[in-house]
């Protein structure tokens, strides 16, 4: 009888038998009882740890969320949050933290805090809080923030060697009134040069009111400066353009417009 009952279930099968039996009820009760306490961990985690699910919700903390939040005109979330970074050592938001300290976005502004911030950014290599380091500390923020000109003329010198056109420029001036130290013409002129030719119209102007201070003045060298100048957007070129084109007579009009081709070649060509 019992070859007969083996033999209907097939070739080589045999039943689970009393062991087999028992084991496979053990097996599920130990399944069971794991799915509980695994639901249980889950309701008694508490929320944010990692590998819980509230942890996917927060949102990240990081450089791109507070520059998210800047470009939002969110201020109130991006002035906190770039401090933080820039107290970790990041120099993006030490930049940052310092324009917003500056334009008084989120809070106050904070001409000392913003030259903090600045100051340590530009230390990290940063050129544009090089310069703009330089711009307040030129002629400080009267009462809350003294000026530093020898500071300035340093940090204006980082940002030019970084490519701020325009540091050239101010770093320039500030060697033609001794502000940076013993009066260099002929550096202030190499740099207003440079700058000029690399299309600050700042650095023109300035090249235009040099020309004018001459002995002799060179009426021809200042209009055509003036007046490109005043192309590339320097709006005080333009008065200047206005005053010399009214004492100018043709002849020295069109001078100036064939000397506008040559500006940036070398002094003496």
């Amino acid at each position: 009888m019992s070859d007969r009952k083996f033999a209907a279930q097939g070739p080589g099968v045999r039943g689970p038998g009393v062991r087999g039996t028992r084991a496979l009820g053990l097996a599920r009760r130990l399944a069971h009882r794991c799915a509980l306490l695994a639901v249980m961990v889950a309701m008694l985690a508490p929320a944010g740890l990692p590998g819980t699910a509230a942890r996917a919700w927060t949102p990240p903390q990081g450089y791109a969320t507070a520059a998210h939040a800047w470009e939002a005109g969110d201020y109130a979330t991006a002035r906190p949050l770039f401090e933080r970074l820039a107290r970790a050592g990041d120099a993006r938001a030490a930049f940052y933290a310092g324009v917003m300290a500056e334009q008084g976005q989120g809070a106050a502004a904070d001409p000392v805090a913003a030259t903090e911030w600045y100051r340590e950014a530009a230390a990290a290599g940063h050129v544009r809080a090089a310069f703009n380091l330089a711009r307040l500390l030129e002629d400080g923020v009267p009462p809350a923030l003294a000026a530093d000109p020898a500071q300035a003329a340093r940090s204006y010198a980082q940002a030019a060697a970084g490519g701020i056109v325009a540091a050239d420029t101010a770093l320039a001036l500030m060697q033609l009134n001794g502000r940076a130290g013993p009066v260099d013409a002929p550096a202030a002129q190499a740099r207003l040069r440079r700058a000029a030719a690399t299309g600050d119209g700042a650095a023109d102007h300035a090249l235009a009111l040099r020309a004018l201070a001459g002995d002799p003045p060179d009426m021809v060298e200042a209009l055509a400066r003036a007046r490109r100048a005043s192309l590339r957007g320097h709006q005080p070129a333009g008065a200047l353009v206005d005053r010399l084109n009214a004492a100018a007579d043709p002849a020295l009009s069109a001078a100036a417009d064939a000397r506008m081709a040559t500006l940036d070649e070398p002094a003496g060509n």
